[in-house]
C-alpha cells in the first residue's frame, strides 16, 4: 500500500507502511497529519490508516507528590479521648499515688512521692503542652499534701498514745 501524507499542508510521498511507521516513531510525525492511500475516499488522519502503529505518547514528567499532611501533636486524639495523660507519666503516677496516699498510716509513704511527681508533671506539661496531665498533677499534689497532713496527725496521735501508756 502506497500512502501519501500532508504534513503542514505540503503533500509528500508515496511511502510504504513500514516507512511511515518509522517516520512516526523516529521523526515525531504528528498522529493528526493528514494521509491518503489508494481506495481511501478522502484524506484522513494518519492514525486512522490501517496498519499504522503509533508510538506510545511521551512519558509525562514525574509529578511531585503533594506535601505531607501536617500533624499537630497538641490536637492529636487518642483512644482515651485525651482523658489519660499517657504522654506525661509523672502526672499520671502522681494522681494514683495521691489517691492511694489517702490510706491511713502507710499512705504517707505514697503521698510524698505524689507531691514530688505532681510538680514534676506540671513542669513537664509546661515544656510540652501536648503531654497534657495538668489536672492529674494537681490532683496528685492536692491529695498528696492532704494525705501528708492527716497521716502526720495520725502518726503523731499514735506516738502520743504509746508514750502516755508507758508512764
Amino acid at each position: 500500500m502506497q500512502i501519501h501524507i500532508a504534513p503542514q499542508g505540503q503533500q509528500e510521498g508515496p511511502f510504504t507502511l513500514d516507512q511511515l511507521n518509522l517516520r512516526l516513531r523516529d521523526q515525531g510525525l504528528p498522529a493528526d497529519t493528514m494521509a491518503w492511500y489508494e481506495g481511501c475516499p478522502a484524506w484522513i488522519p494518519v492514525r486512522e490508516v490501517p496498519g499504522i502503529s503509533l508510538p506510545p505518547p511521551p512519558a509525562a514528567p514525574p509529578s511531585t507528590p503533594p506535601p505531607l499532611p501536617v500533624r499537630h501533636a497538641a490536637t492529636d486524639g487518642d483512644g482515651t479521648g485525651g482523658l489519660i495523660p499517657y504522654k506525661n507519666p509523672s502526672a499520671l503516677i502522681a494522681y494514683y499515688l495521691g489517691i492511694f496516699g489517702l490510706l491511713p498510716i502507710i499512705g504517707i509513704l505514697l503521698a510524698i512521692p505524689a507531691v514530688i511527681l505532681g510538680f514534676k508533671g506540671l513542669s513537664h506539661r509546661k515544656v510540652n503542652p501536648a503531654a497534657k496531665g495538668a489536672v492529674h498533677a494537681w490532683v496528685g499534689i492536692s491529695l498528696g499534701t492532704l494525705s501528708i497532713l492527716y497521716n502526720s496527725l495520725i502518726i503523731f496521735a499514735l506516738v502520743a498514745g504509746i508514750m502516755s501508756t508507758r508512764r
